[in-house]
């Protein structure tokens, strides 16, 4: 293992995967998301905002992917093994043109005091995927008892390039927002 691995095994060290949540701000055809590895991590034929979201469970090597590449494509095409007539994961999208490729860095950026409190006080880590036009846009926390957070929420350490609105009742009780991933701008949303 290299020395760069060995570190960042050490800094993720009790993380061991988590809950993955996964939305888009447009209609976006022909997900893929793979690892540093290109192995896929997730896939959606389709997703639309706002509540075309995913929530499931994902595992990985050092707890969290060193990195992810993300792809959406314009249309998708469904053909028996045509997934792997491309040299792709069985399961992944292929077809049309490529509109979206990005690789964006993701364990390197959760932090160190998110990592210690859930390693002294536990609760669930929550990897958070946002897909812009302009660039996917990764977040983080760590979820425990419903209104255990300062803001009144059950997330903890909320970080990365966005965070969602704490809603309640229907209320919007804390904007969530995102950092354009093109200009840098913070912008506020009510999701």
């Amino acid at each position: 293992m290299s020395a760069e691995n060995e570190a960042l095994k050490r800094k993720l060290r009790g993380l061991e995967g988590g809950q993955l949540r996964v939305d888009s701000l447009f209609i976006v055809r022909g997900l893929n998301i793979f690892d540093e590895h290109g192995w896929l991590f997730f896939a959606a034929a389709s997703m639309s905002p706002p509540r075309g979201n995913f929530i499931g469970s994902y595992g990985a090597e050092f707890g969290v992917p060193k990195f992810l590449r993300v792809e959406w494509r314009d249309r998708i095409e469904m053909e028996p093994d045509g997934a792997l007539k491309r040299g792709l994961p069985g399961a992944a999208f292929y077809g049309g043109n490529i509109l979206g490729n990005y690789t964006v860095p993701v364990a390197s950026r959760i932090p160190d005091a998110l990592l210690e409190d859930k390693r002294r006080n536990g609760g669930g880590f929550r990897l958070k995927i946002r897909i812009h036009p302009d660039g996917p846009l990764i977040g983080w926390d760590l979820e425990r008892a419903p209104g255990s957070a300062p803001d009144g929420s059950k997330f903890h350490h909320a970080g990365g390039d966005f965070q969602e609105a704490h809603i309640y009742q229907g209320k919007v009780l804390r904007k969530g927002w995102y950092i354009h991933p093109r200009t840098a701008e913070r912008i506020e949303t009510d999701f």
